[in-house]
């Protein structure tokens, strides 16, 4: 099975007992986690880790004796980084809790209650990245701050900085319009103070608005004045901004003579905003529209919906129209929605296929009537595209903006994800998240799941992708890493990480990986002249199936395949919670020649022990070892000693997730014999990777 990629977390666990601190690692992991750890066995060696290697959070006994906590936390605290420190106690005791709180710990987990601990790191770790993302911003904040001011004073527009209705800054193009020498002579200085009086009033009107945060006006004509009275006639554009963190407003100042006529203006700024195909809203136009209602959200607690539109089977339809009317295609769509647009209701050609909607001031009920209302519009007639009449149906990723997801990235991300989820499950249909709603209709989704997923399995729509596995010491046999996809029954592909948990929660995940097995076993019969090899994944769940084996012999010896042709892998971290069940499982293979291979492994604290006692073919390293890998004498070091250890063992060592060449050479090195990765060759549906 395919294995989501997730960031890793390195960790250092401070336990007295090998056993118990590979318990903690091992849960996190089956909890979901990527986790990457290790364990000091003194103070010094303690204080060595913190210094030599990077490290996200501690999670330290509470009884630990090699390092007690108070000096987990000092050490800690001492580095200078920011690096959380998880205490992990045994019992619950209310003296005992108070007392680990005084002693500054950042988080408390009870070791034995169950999801506590992994909720205590997630906590953390999710903060922890949060407060990075915030210094980082900051830093970038500074530097953009500092190049808009080097651009701002070398621009040939007159641009100043209002606050309050006075001057906080202005370039050298306006003092010179209006005849200053210097800042100094403005600062402080009202900006009625350069509008004619004959305008005046209209312009404090305005100013007055602006102020109350209503919405930014078009271009304003008045007539101003300059330092000797004359007066010249002018236009203001406005645009709000911050200025050493204070809201204001900017204003660009132009003379009339170097001004456009105000109809060619308006006509001007109106396609600078507009797709041109559908008349819709552009791309970067609603990115701004957005970015103001989130702020809205985060500032004045506004609620507001934001629906991501796609056309059902987009490919089909491109087929069907040709790719040169894919703008006319769009164009229709958008005639479709139009009567549901309103001044509240803006949508925007987002993509070449993607329509965005943004309903300000929507509830999380108005939401939904809206995205079903789309999807009913849309769906319900035909479409008429130039000479073609389409069926064409939709799907709506909707996101309801509020103050705790208040984030432009968030609830993009989010909207997308939801809309990939319709059309996964087979499109028509809508999809909304309300933050605060999470568990509306969710059953209904996981429904619809649990009936595609059956449905993939009965009509043979589980589709194997392959990636190359590459030797580094002259093999050329065909060898290739298995990936399952599904198809959601018009040939377009649903990622696994989309349905796997959901098969694993509702008992689908043995009869997902059965499928997967039969159908690479009848890929090789029909490639039997190749001699080719493959790597299957299995699910943890598959492992307590002590009737697998059985059936992956009977389907090699159906189709006449070589036993040795096949090799079935699992996570390390699912195999160290069930080491027994998993020697029995690669005996029963072994007997009848199929291989065995430990997946993301050496993340464990004791992977060497692991595999010494069960002694598969092949070992998988985990891929956050590849992280610049090339420029990293730490990460080298680790992966040469596991792949001593699994050549010790008797195992093949496998790098996955190569990303450069420049590792090659080193892998070579360190005991891997073979490599794979998407810089080497992605996973494709083909087979005729040239070895």
């Amino acid at each position: 099975m395919q294995r989501k990629k997730d960031h890793t977390i390195r960790v250092l666990v401070i336990d007295d007992r090998m056993e118990d601190a590979e318990s903690i690692v091992t849960g996190l992991r089956n909890d979901g986690l990527a986790v990457r750890a290790n364990r000091p066995t003194s103070l010094d060696e303690y204080r060595a880790m913190l210094a030599g290697q990077p490290v996200d959070l501690v999670l330290a006994a509470a009884t630990s004796k090699t390092v007690e906590p108070t000096q987990a936390l000092t050490l800690a605290r001492a580095t200078g980084n920011d690096l959380p420190v998880i205490l992990i106690a045994d019992g619950h005791d209310d003296a005992g809790l108070a007392a680990m709180i005084g002693l500054g710990a950042d988080n408390i987990a009870l070791r034995n209650r169950d999801g506590h601990l992994r909720r205590a790191v997630e906590r953390e770790y999710r903060d922890l990245n949060a407060r990075r993302d915030l210094r980082h911003l900051d830093a970038r904040l500074h530097e953009t701050e500092r190049r808009c001011d080097a651009l701002i004073d070398s621009s040939r527009d007159p641009i100043a900085y209002i606050h309050e209705g006075m001057h906080i800054r202005a370039n050298q193009a306006y003092l010179e319009m209006f005849g200053y020498a210097d800042f100094d002579e403005v600062e402080g200085m009202s900006i009625l103070d350069m509008v004619a009086p004959a305008d005046a009033n209209d312009f404090k009107t305005l100013l007055k608005q602006l102020s109350k945060g209503g919405e930014t006006p078009p271009p304003h004509h008045l007539t101003a004045h300059d330092a000797d009275g004359q007066e010249f006639p002018a236009t203001m554009e406005f645009s709000p901004a911050t200025y050493d963190g204070e809201p204001c407003l900017q204003i660009i100042f132009r003379r009339k003579e170097t001004a456009f006529d105000p109809a060619m203006m308006e006509q001007m700024e109106t396609l600078r905003r507009q797709d041109v195909a559908t008349g819709l809203l552009n791309r970067p136009t609603f990115l701004q529209s957005l970015e103001d209602a989130v702020a809205r959200s985060a500032s004045a607690h506004e609620h507001h919906g934001l629906l991501l539109i796609q056309p059902d089977h987009f490919g089909s339809l491109v087929q069907s129209v040709g790719i040169n009317n894919v703008d006319a295609l769009m164009a229709a769509l958008a005639e479709r929605l139009r009567p549901l647009l309103d001044e509240q209701v803006e949508a925007a050609r987002f993509g070449e296929q993607v329509i965005a909607v943004l309903a300000r001031g929507s509830s999380h009920a108005e939401t939904e009537v809206l995205a079903r209302d789309i999807v009913s519009v849309i769906g319900g007639r035909i479409l008429e595209t130039g000479d073609h009449s389409l069926t064409v149906t939709a799907s709506v990723g909707a996101v309801q903006v509020s103050e705790r997801n208040a984030q432009v990235p968030r609830v993009l991300a989010r909207a997308q994800q939801l809309l990939e989820t319709a059309q996964g499950v087979g499109g028509n249909r809508m999809e909304l998240y309300d933050p605060g709603a999470i568990d509306r209709a969710e059953q209904d989704r996981i429904n619809a799941w649990i009936e595609r997923i059956r449905g993939a399995l009965t009509n043979d729509q589980l589709v194997l992708h392959y990636q190359p596995i590459i030797s580094l010491h002259g093999n050329n046999a065909p060898f290739f890493d298995v990936l399952m996809r599904m198809d959601n029954g018009t040939g377009e592909l649903v990622m696994p990480n989309a349905f796997l948990p959901i098969a694993e929660e509702h008992g689908l995940i043995r009869d997902l990986d059965r499928g997967v097995i039969a159908k690479a076993v009848r890929t090789l019969a029909a490639n039997a002249k190749r001699e080719m090899r493959f790597i299957v994944r299995i699910s943890r769940a598959s492992i307590e199936d002590t009737t697998l084996p059985a059936f992956i012999q009977q389907v090699l010896q159906e189709h006449a395949i070589p036993a040795n042709r096949l090799v079935v892998q699992i996570n390390e971290s699912k195999v160290s919670t069930q080491v027994n069940e998993a020697a029995e499982f690669n005996r029963q293979l072994a007997a009848f020649g199929a291989g065995f291979c430990i997946d993301q492994f050496g993340v464990g604290l004791s992977s060497a022990q692991l595999i010494a006692h069960l002694r598969p073919r092949f070992v998988k390293l985990d891929g956050s070892f590849m992280t610049d890998y090339a420029r990293s004498p730490e990460q080298q070091a680790r992966v040469r000693d596991l792949g001593a250890a699994a050549t010790a063992s008797g195992a093949s060592t496998i790098a996955c997730d190569v990303n450069d060449s420049g590792s090659m050479t080193t892998l070579f090195l360190a005991n891997v014999e073979y490599v794979q990765g998407n810089f080497l060759a992605p996973p494709s549906p083909d087979l005729s990777f040239d070895f």
